[in-house]
């Protein structure tokens, strides 16, 4: 009987070596010399080059040295070698395998030739082609019971992606027999499998996945705990008729002050120039001199950074208050306080939310902020629109602007967009639209504006300035933008590249992932500020004069922050924008992603694009609907599981 690694070296192909070679696994080799190697030796490179590589030294132009430092490179790989140049054979991707052997370390070998196709649910953003491509390569059969109910779990995974809490059982068939090629009838037949096998669950004659269904459910439960409490009373008496700066408060401010320091819970929402703000220092104001303790919180860095600033108050992240270890979780379990605010609430998914809820103590306060007419939420769920839509949960609006007076048309334009009306421009104000007519004169327009015009006219700096775009992809998307303003305006310099992305030194820069270790989150920016080609690394300062070190093969934490998409810039605030708006991004064109990310803007909004693009996504209200119990779930009639 073969063992596992005759299997997995019989399944491998020479153009899988050659891929594995020319990875950032080996050291030395790269693509050219990967090709050599494999054109000379074939299926038996990986023994010579281990065993012999004197011998690999004789291909025209490697030399002894860089055979031998390759050679070392692959003694010192933790993994199997036949098992990463199977999954290279395979055509998983150097990202995907990294994550596959970070998930299953020692047992990998014994998972993938198992079941692949366990990897979908188990394997962070695998995808069921990338299992599938494996499965495939090992023989497993189309109708193999354990591909179907994997292209189930796929299924409901893919709506999870899409921001939805479950998918509907047509959704999950339709999208399971496209992913396979197999009929409906015979991926129903494993559906009950799927769930006896607790991979899915069905509540409400809908599918989810087990952390979205808990997460829902407990969470609805938690907060209607939370919301059926009596807090202790406020003296509402004693709320001062103005602000710390004179300014009188409106009678909806009034209201809204009220209502928050009233309600066990409470949501907080309004526009750009609404007043939340103000609105919110008036309450923690009475909420300290009543004594009570106030937590103040935001999904990201940045929007934690600017709750601090706007409230002079020291507000953190979720993940950092329930102290989140990656790989590990959340080690905080009860917060000590009376009151907590959460900021930028329409970026709050459903599993963060119930994980700050299992925080929450009886009796504590919770109050959720935000703009209800900005994005939903990257993750799965729509906390905070369920909310206002829950017949149990007190809101407060606010519908007044108040900084129309202050000149900024901004703030105007965004609630012209947000009613349905296209906004005005004035080569004057801080907001401006400029039009053009084809993709190529929109880019080059951009660059323009970015590298001379607003420095020149504006007195704005090249590096105050933020392009942002709704997609990653395009010649108009955050990823091309990035390479063209980098090469545009810092093209030159020491640097480090990992793949396509090459980093150099003074680059914008903006952390994808959290990492506790270093004190940054997902979506915190900064600047290099030191490149050591020799030691391969690379120094990043925050805002906050927090400075990481960066090894070339982590540099994919991190992506070029000239350019970024709309959803990446939720919950932030920047001085300068730079907008394209064209048709080649129609998809993407809806009301509130261009309201979204024209109120980011605190200084100067540019609007660069065609006028049809602009009026398409100003009428395109069509709502961003997701699935969702939630709301349903804080009634307290609803007794079905």
């Amino acid at each position: 009987m073969k063992d596992t690694q005759d299997i997995l070296i019989e399944k491998t192909t020479p153009e899988g070596i050659e891929r594995f070679l020319a990875s950032d696994f080996v050291e030395g080799i790269g693509p050219s010399y990967a090709h050599r190697l494999v054109e000379a030796f074939g299926s038996d490179t990986l023994r010579i080059l281990a065993e012999d590589p004197a011998k690999c030294g004789e291909i025209k132009g490697l030399g002894e040295a860089r055979a031998l430092k390759a050679s070392e490179s692959l003694k010192a790989i933790k993994y199997p070698l036949p098992l990463l140049s199977f999954l290279f054979s395979c055509g998983v991707s150097e990202m995907y395998i990294d994550r596959i052997l970070g998930k299953y370390r020692k047992r990998a070998e014994t998972v993938i030739l198992k079941d692949p196709y366990y990897m979908v649910e188990d394997v962070w953003q695998l995808h069921f082609y990338t299992a599938d491509k494996i499965g495939r390569a090992l023989g497993i059969a189309t109708d193999d019971p354990r591909r179907l109910q994997a292209a189930i779990v796929g299924a409901v995974k893919h709506y999870a992606d899409d921001g939805h809490l479950f998918a509907t059982v047509p959704e999950t068939l339709a999208y399971a027999s496209s992913l396979t090629g197999v009929s409906e009838d015979e991926i129903a037949k494993q559906i009950d499998a799927t769930i006896d096998d607790s991979r899915i669950v069905r509540s409400r004659g809908v599918l989810y996945l087990p952390v979205f269904y808990n997460a829902e459910k407990e969470g609805a439960e938690k907060l209607l705990a939370l919301a059926e409490s009596a807090p202790e009373k406020v003296n509402v008496s004693d709320i001062p008729s103005t602000d710390g700066h004179g300014i009188a408060y409106s009678p909806m401010q009034i209201d809204a002050i009220k209502l928050l320091l009233t309600s066990p819970v409470s949501v907080l929402t309004g526009g750009p120039g609404s007043g939340k703000t103000t609105v919110l220092r008036a309450v923690i104001d009475v909420l300290e001199k009543e004594g009570k303790h106030v937590l103040l919180c935001a999904p990201t860095g940045r929007a934690a950074k600017r709750m601090t600033s706007l409230t002079g108050r020291e507000a953190s992240t979720i993940h950092r208050l329930l102290g989140y270890r990656q790989g590990e979780g959340y080690h905080r379990k009860q917060l000590e306080t009376d009151v907590l605010i959460i900021d930028e609430g329409s970026m709050m998914e459903q599993v963060l939310f119930n994980h700050l809820l299992d925080a929450v103590g009886p009796g504590t306060q919770v109050i959720l902020v935000g703009d209800v007419d900005q994005l939903p939420a990257i993750g799965a769920g729509d906390v905070m629109r369920d909310m206002i839509k829950s017949p149990t949960i007190p809101v407060a609006r606010l519908e007044e602007n108040f900084r129309q007076e202050e000149g900024s048309m901004i703030a105007e334009s965004a609630r012209a967009i947000n009613s349905g009306e296209m906004p005005e421009s004035h080569p004057e104000s801080d907001f401006m639209i400029i039009p053009e007519s084809t993709t190529r004169r929109i880019h080059d327009r951009i660059l323009s504006l970015v590298a001379e015009e607003l420095p020149r006219e504006k007195g704005v700096p090249s590096s105050d300035i933020l392009v942002v775009t709704p997609q990653q992809i395009g010649p108009l998307g955050a990823k091309q933008l990035n390479i063209d303003l980098q090469q545009r305006l810092n093209p030159e310099g020491p640097a480090l590249k990992r793949g396509e992305s090459i980093f150099r030194l003074g680059d914008p820069v903006m952390q994808t992932s959290n990492a506790k270790d270093r004190g940054v989150y997902n979506g915190e920016t900064g600047r290099i500020v030191e490149v050591n080609p020799e030691e391969q690394t690379l120094i990043v300062e925050y805002s906050d004069e927090n400075q990481s070190t960066y090894k070339r093969s982590e540099l994919s934490e991190l992506t070029l922050a000239y350019a970024t998409t709309v959803h990446k810039l939720q919950g932030c605030e920047v001085n300068n924008i730079v907008f394209p708006v064209t048709m080649t991004h129609k998809p993407m064109l809806y009301r509130n992603l261009l309201y979204t990310g024209i109120s980011r803007a605190s200084r100067l909004c540019v609007l660069v694009g065609e006028e049809e693009a602009l009026r398409y996504a100003v009428e395109n209200a069509t709502p961003t609907i997701r699935n969702s119990n939630f709301r349903h779930r804080l009634s307290t009639e609803l007794k079905t599981p």
